[in-house]
């Protein structure tokens, strides 16, 4: 149910993003056994969603970033402003979600060619959230993750083997 409320939550935070721009771009995604790739790419929009096999809740999305001007450069501080939305998301929750700690650190997503940054924030009852972006020369990639801890290492993994198509 946690998981279920953050991921809408964090989509409602995000959807008007998602709408803004076509960026006309196609990835490859790798992932290892028991994760399932969805694309979406219908009225100019493109949205992955990348799950586990039933039973569990992990859930990785992402879609281009709407904003043409960015580049990969701009990447950290797009993302600390996205942690601090979703902190300020959090506060205003009214107990509905609860973060481990309020603090964050921006990490580095090495891949190539795509390359980024992200935050993970704990949640009470055992809940990873994930916000990230990821570019090439050509643009930027943003999404989300929720799940597990386990879950998150292997997103993490999905999201530095990205390749275009």
């Amino acid at each position: 149910m946690k998981c279920s409320l953050i991921a809408t939550l964090c989509s409602l935070f995000a959807s008007p993003l998602m709408f803004a721009a076509d960026i006309p771009q196609s990835l490859t995604v790798e992932t290892p056994d028991g994760w399932n790739v969805k694309y979406r790419g219908d009225n100019g929009i493109q949205h992955y969603a990348v799950t586990r096999n039933a039973g569990s809740s992990d859930l990785l999305m992402f879609s281009p970033w709407p904003v043409k001007d960015n580049n990969r450069k701009q990447i950290p501080d797009l993302v600390k402003q996205l942690a601090d939305g979703f902190v300020d998301m959090v506060d205003k929750s009214n107990g509905l979600i609860t973060l481990k700690a309020r603090k964050y650190k921006v990490e580095k997503i090495e891949g190539d060619p795509f390359s980024g940054s992200y935050v993970l924030f704990a949640i009470q009852g055992g809940v990873m959230q994930a916000m990230f972006m990821v570019g090439d020369e050509e643009g930027i990639w943003n999404g989300q993750f929720t799940g597990t801890s386990k879950g998150w290492a292997e997103a993490l993994a999905i999201l530095k083997g990205l390749k275009k198509r």
